[in-house]
């Protein structure tokens, strides 16, 4: 199995949310790899009341990571741009949304997730301000900038496909940890892009999340999934699974990153943008 070319498929097919078989078959055989290196973790979700999850995540290493105060004090508009554009294959957040949105929740927890999708358009798609502000970071970047496909990017993202393709209540889990982790993330991002020089305008990607980010995370979990467990005990494994596939994959993809930015010393083929 090839997870580079995979990535490039479940990328191309999300708009139509159908895999062949094959991939199907090849995503299930790399989750239980993932699953079986994230498995302590796993198990520490299972033997915590979720009301603990939230501060799992983050002390967890992948929320506290260096990257993003390094992102916040240091790097540099080339720093940033290969960390933007290197993720051109993960998964539109919407489409993730929806995925989620067709699983049986109860009331209120269907209504969490119709209300997250319907801030995901306001005051603009979410989508549109993400790409606004990798324009206005890709317009000062250098004209050539070495791209990377390497294994904890390609992890990293797999994860989302995982559910999305396969499991929607693994998908749950990931997302959660996604916005939970979400607003220290955004926060650092606009402190050091504003130090290089964007605005406001460039910048709303990163205002919006600012302000939303731990209020989906609450809703996620209090609303979405404690609910559903309640309802169901088995959920909770997926979910835990979901959660801890995506904190041990997202710290050792910022490993990575932080590593090549703070070594840049090193001799590396060049792609132009």
């Amino acid at each position: 199995m090839q997870t580079e070319q995979l990535l490039k498929r479940c990328a191309e097919n999300q708009q139509a949310a159908s895999l062949a078989e094959a991939d199907i078959a090849d995503l299930r055989r790399w989750n239980s790899d993932i699953d079986e290196s994230s498995r302590q973790l796993t198990v520490q979700l299972l033997l915590s009341p979720m009301t603990d999850w939230e501060n799992i995540i983050t002390e967890h290493q992948a929320h506290q990571h260096p990257w993003y105060d390094y992102v916040a004090d240091q790097a540099t508009i080339n720093d940033m741009a290969r960390f933007l554009l290197e993720n051109s294959d993960y998964p539109v957040f919407l489409n993730l949304l929806k995925a989620i949105q067709q699983v049986q929740f109860t009331a209120d927890g269907a209504a969490a997730v119709s209300e997250n999708i319907v801030d995901e358009h306001q005051p603009e798609p979410h989508a549109e301000l993400m790409r606004r502000m990798m324009q206005a970071v890709k317009s000062r970047a250098s004209n050539s900038l070495y791209l990377g496909s390497y294994p904890s990017l390609i992890n990293r993202t797999l994860v989302f496909y995982y559910g999305y393709y396969c499991e929607p209540w693994h998908l749950v889990g990931s997302v959660f940890a996604t916005e939970r982790m979400g607003t220290r993330r955004v926060i650092c991002m606009d402190r050091g892009l504003r130090r290089l020089g964007l605005s406001d305008h460039d910048l709303a990607f990163t205002i919006i999340h600012s302000e939303c980010d731990e209020h989906h995370a609450a809703d996620g979990l209090e609303r979405v999934s404690m609910p559903s467990v309640k309802r169901q005990h088995d959920l909770k494994a997926n979910i835990a699974r979901g959660i801890a596939s995506c904190l041990q994959t997202s710290k050792q993809y910022l490993d990575d990153v932080l590593q090549w930015a703070t070594h840049k010393h090193r001799r590396e083929p060049e792609y132009s943008l």
